[in-house]
């Protein structure tokens, strides 16, 4: 006779943390917007380098500035600049600080997080227990939107690495693929008289960006304290040798050199909790201490 056993069906569980890439977006914008309201318990400074360079070789260096973060009416920060490597008077350095904010926001960033984390066009690379990446591609769909930010994002590809526990956008890197962020725009100078001609944003396609985001722990043990803050930015721009002069942080620079290839930005910051004196320095140039 013959025996008839029963069939086993075995039900493999997926992993807890098998997702998506658009729903691991969707968390990252989450905790990104969250993470600004933690930014009243933390004070910062930024200073950032900028300089042309033709394959690896510093042709020219431009004026290094020093900015901190000021608090605003609305109990939101800013930027204010502290000090110029030239010496140049910083802009309404004794101001109050509705003023003193005019003349930039603080950790700008070229495009908006927000609306590259929007994108409908991602695929996820790896998902683990230790690691989390998405990779964002360009989006022809809204290459031609009329909003300049949504434009601007659309046109970027970028890899983008998530906290595994709360899935913060650590770490951005990429490039600008498509020509949605070009474009040109009237500068507001502080210093000085400025040419009136309309200047050619530097951020555009065949540019490189690297965003760096590291969480400051509240040194209580308070996790709602806790902050993350960009400690490292990344920019290298395609340089043209017509380009003459520089606008930055309300002051144009002149451009003396004619064999600049590549116009790179980087960025370091120091910060510091709010009234609870810790200290965290990070550098974005390896082996240069200042």
């Amino acid at each position: 006779m013959r025996v008839i056993r029963p069939s086993i069906l075995l039900l493999i569980a997926a992993p807890a943390f098998a997702q998506d890439a658009s729903t691991l977006l969707a968390k990252a914008i989450a905790a990104f917007q969250s993470n600004v309201e933690h930014e009243k318990h933390w004070n910062w400074s930024i200073v950032e380098s900028r300089y042309l360079d033709n394959r690896g070789q510093v042709v020219e260096r431009f004026p290094t500035v020093t900015s901190e973060s000021v608090i605003r009416s609305n109990g939101r920060r800013c930027n204010a600049v502290t000090a110029w490597s030239d010496g140049l008077a910083p802009y309404m350095k004794d101001a109050d600080p509705e003023q003193r904010c005019q003349a930039y926001s603080a950790l700008s960033t070229p495009f908006q997080i927000v609306q590259l984390l929007l994108s409908i066009r991602s695929k996820l690379i790896e998902n683990t227990v230790s690691a989390v990446r998405v990779e964002v591609l360009p989006d022809p769909s809204k290459a031609k939107s009329v909003d300049p930010l949504v434009r601007c994002a659309a046109s970027l590809h970028a890899f983008v690495d998530l906290d595994p526990a709360t899935f913060f956008p650590k770490r951005i890197e990429g490039d600008v693929a498509g020509s949605g962020c070009d474009g040109k725009f009237r500068p507001v100078v502080y210093y000085g008289r400025a040419d009136t001609a309309p200047v050619a944003s530097q951020f555009r396609k065949g540019a490189t960006f690297l965003l760096v985001y590291s969480l400051q722990a509240d040194r209580f043990g308070n996790p709602s304290n806790s902050y993350w803050i960009s400690t490292e930015q990344r920019y290298v721009h395609p340089w043209s040798d017509d380009s003459r002069v520089l606008i930055y942080w309300g002051r144009q620079v002149a451009v003396r050199s004619t064999n600049g290839r590549r116009y790179i930005k980087e960025v370091k910051v120091t910060a510091r909790e709010f009234g609870a004196g810790s200290n965290l320095l990070f550098d974005t140039e390896p082996g240069k201490e200042e």
